[in-house]
């Protein structure tokens, strides 16, 4: 996960926080709640993320030739693969 869990926080408070503010929501459950709710959101979402990197990574060992020989750029395959994979499994990024 990219994220630490403090910085995970620190953006479900602000999140919620401007939600409220702006009266784009209106809580009925405490704030508190409703900011553990959205960290755990935002980390599922990470984990997901995460496990799909490592299948992207797992997918690009079979071009690892191409790769080291310069004939594959790692960082595009890398993309092209994870949109695909995404697109297949209709996750948005």
């Amino acid at each position: 996960m990219r994220l630490k869990k403090e910085r995970i926080a620190a953006l479900a408070q602000i999140l919620v926080d401007q939600l409220t503010e702006q009266r784009l929501i209106r809580p009925e459950a405490p704030k508190t709640e409703l900011i553990s709710s959205l960290e755990q959101i935002i980390t599922d979402e990470l984990v997901i993320e995460d496990r799909l990197d490592a299948e992207v990574r797992q997918i690009l060992e079979a071009y690892k030739v191409q790769i080291d020989q310069g004939q594959v750029d790692e960082r595009k395959m890398f993309l092209m693969i994870k949109k695909q994979l995404a697109k297949e499994r209709g996750m948005i990024l």
